[in-house]
């Protein structure tokens, strides 16, 4: 008797208003000149030269910008540019230079620190921080995460934490970009509605309830803590969840109760058989079975 969808918490780390990328920083090291894709003239700091190779990429040019090297204003052959690869070769040495990668310049480069019970979850090849963004967002138990960047040993690991303060980060971590989820949980007490009516529990006897907002043909009454499609959390005397198992009939405040479709023993009559969701899933899909 209800369209169902099901929840959990969260807390958060705010993002570095003035972010240092210090520890992008590659002193002395550049790659071998013949996978070099541009050379661009009067860039006089290093953070223009990065700046150059993110803009680089935002203008569709035909290689994209993925690394890069300025060389400062006492290089002895071009100074003040800035060298641009998309796929650099060898690393080699260089005097009065500096190098680093497209990647590590995110608006917040550090790492959250495991504090022995903060991490939620470990996602595996995430080709992306706003891949990782995700999977913060749909996890109820994350307020913040950790990507690393293609540079990194840990290279496209998402981390996600139940909280990170600015005590608990890692600010030389070259490859390092961290962020906070950008979507509210379903979990947050603002976010839902409550259904608490006693007629709700498996225990009570049937009734006319319907969750609508109209009545066509099949007579009964709106459920009074019903307010239309949004997200519910059962409490009070309704009990701590939905039914996952038929109650059977003129249960439930109803006639014909409804009841998540799970894969347990007592559902062998329904061919749906969903899992309930896992902390790794977060939000998901599921589906009510009614019985008439």
């Amino acid at each position: 008797m209800f369209s169902s969808l099901l929840f959990l918490t969260y807390i958060t780390v705010s993002q570095a208003e003035n972010p240092s990328h210090d520890s992008c920083k590659k002193p002395s090291i550049s790659w071998d000149a013949l996978s070099m894709d541009k050379l661009v003239m009067n860039i006089d700091s290093y953070e223009l030269c990065a700046k150059t190779c993110k803009n680089t990429n935002k203008q569709h040019y035909e290689n994209n910008c993925n690394y890069f090297t300025w060389n400062d204003g006492n290089h002895q052959y071009f100074r003040n540019s800035c060298a641009l690869f998309k796929s650099p070769g060898d690393e080699q040495e260089c005097q009065n230079c500096m190098s680093g990668a497209a990647s590590c310049f995110c608006a917040s480069p550090f790492a959250c620190q495991d504090t022995g019970d903060n991490v939620a979850f470990v996602h595996t090849d995430t080709e992306s921080w706003s891949k990782c963004e995700e999977h913060c967002n749909i996890n109820f138990g994350c307020s913040s995460f950790t990507w690393f960047t293609e540079d990194h040993p840990y290279r496209h690991l998402c981390i996600l934490y139940k909280e990170c303060s600015h005590s608990e980060v890692d600010t030389t971590c070259s490859g390092c970009c961290s962020g906070v989820r950008s979507k509210k949980s379903p979990c947050s007490q603002s976010q839902y509605k409550e259904l608490s009516s006693a007629h709700r529990s498996v225990h009570a006897e049937g009734g006319k309830n319907r969750d609508r907002s109209y009545i066509r043909d099949v007579g009964g009454l709106k459920s009074a803590d019903w307010r239309a499609m949004v997200w519910y959390r059962f409490t009070g005397e309704a009990g701590t969840k939905m039914a996952e198992q038929f109650p059977g009939w003129d249960n439930c405040g109803t006639t014909w109760p409804g009841y998540l479709a799970v894969d347990n023993d007592s559902n062998k009559y329904n061919d749906y058989k969903l899992s309930l969701p896992t902390q790794e899933e977060g939000e998901k899909e599921m589906t009510v079975c009614f019985a008439r």
